[in-house]
């Protein structure tokens, strides 16, 4: 589909796409599960913790914010009919949770206004809920800031998400890999919009360099989502033929790992925050990227799992999260989650 059926109207092959991503993101041959690097992080376990279980503290600080958690629903899905369900389940478990969400791709709203309307029926049922905005970098080359800052005050957004994803739209039937000039188009976003922006992977990490230059051009967090879980390039080779396809295959295990990620990030000291995502599969993975320096941790392929299902669900898996945070925390004598990065063996 090209930019040209979007202006014309036609959705079908959008909403297709979608619908093929959600399906093939749940199959375990599309988890990069072989190469992620949380079984290589140890953290120090206390024998006698001086503190109760009941007295464990989960509340950090998001954006200059005090919150609940330090988890948030990576973002997933928006824009045709399934997601809906799956968003509300989301965002109903958010609203008792306290857990914060960021959305699909609004990339449909800059062409559909008619788009938006489900977030706006959404925001009215969970009010409560922290919400983050997400738009490819590929469309903030190509769209004007002031269109991308109305897809934030339709969501009610606290910040929008950038997602960089430069092997799925290589290898993606419907790619747009147009990359030229992303840097300075994301420089100039970051000065016009009025929330903070975010910039994240989609699965393949970050090297120190780009973190560098994404410190130099003052975004407010970056979330690292490494190497270790779904991987958009073996996705999009299902999706694809010829050469598409055999290249899928040649680099399926592309990408620096979430645990290198979170590291290159902290060792250079930035001015922004540093979010955990990619292959975190429970509490356990969640208190390592913490221990790490991270100050939230996403969780992307477990709550799809259970939104598909019912907010009953995802919010039983958000609560056996927090439990096993809690645990790694008490065995390893934390009582705040900060505490946790004095806990790591070298």
């Amino acid at each position: 589909m090209d930019f040209k059926d979007i202006m014309a109207g036609d959705y079908t092959q959008f909403e297709q796409r979608k619908q093929d991503h959600i399906e093939l993101a749940l199959m375990h041959e599309n988890q990069a599960v072989e190469v992620h690097g949380f079984d290589a992080i140890d953290l120090v376990h206390e024998a006698l913790p001086d503190l109760d279980f009941a007295d464990l503290d989960l509340r950090t600080t998001r954006l200059g914010r005090l919150v609940k958690v330090p988890f948030i629903v990576a973002s997933m899905t928006a824009g045709h009919q399934n997601g809906v369900m799956i968003n509300e389940h989301l965002m109903a478990a958010c609203q008792q949770t306290g857990w914060a969400m960021g959305v699909g791709s609004q990339r449909r709203e800059l062409s559909d206004k008619s788009a938006s309307l489900e977030w706006h029926l959404l925001r009215k049922k969970y009010p409560d809920v922290s919400m983050f905005s997400n738009i490819g970098i590929a469309q903030v080359i190509t769209a004007l800031p002031q269109h991308i800052q109305q897809l934030t005050e339709a969501l009610h957004a606290e910040g929008l998400i950038v997602h960089c994803n430069p092997l799925q739209e290589c290898i993606q039937p419907e790619g747009t890999p147009q990359f030229k000039g992303s840097l300075k188009a994301l420089e100039i976003l970051v000065k016009k919009l009025t929330v903070p922006v975010i910039v994240k992977e989609t699965g393949c990490g970050f090297s120190k360099n780009t973190l560098s230059r994404l410190n130099d051009i003052g975004v407010k967090a970056v979330d690292v989502s490494g190497l270790g879980g779904t991987h958009w390039g073996r996705i999009e080779g299902q999706r694809a033929t010829g050469v598409k396809q055999r290249v899928s295959t040649t680099f399926r295990n592309w990408g620096i790992d979430t645990v290198c990620s979170v590291r290159f990030a902290k060792e250079l000291n930035p001015a922004f925050e540093v979010w955990g995502s990619g292959g975190v599969r429970h509490g356990l993975d969640a208190a390592k990227l913490l221990a790490l320096g991270a100050s939230s941790v996403a969780f992307a392929k477990p709550m799809l799992e259970a939104a598909v299902h019912s907010c009953e669900q995802v919010i039983e898996t958000m609560n056996l999260i927090e439990y096993e945070l809690k645990v790694a925390m008490f065995c390893t004598g934390s009582q705040k989650v900060n505490d946790l990065k004095e806990k790591l063996r070298c």
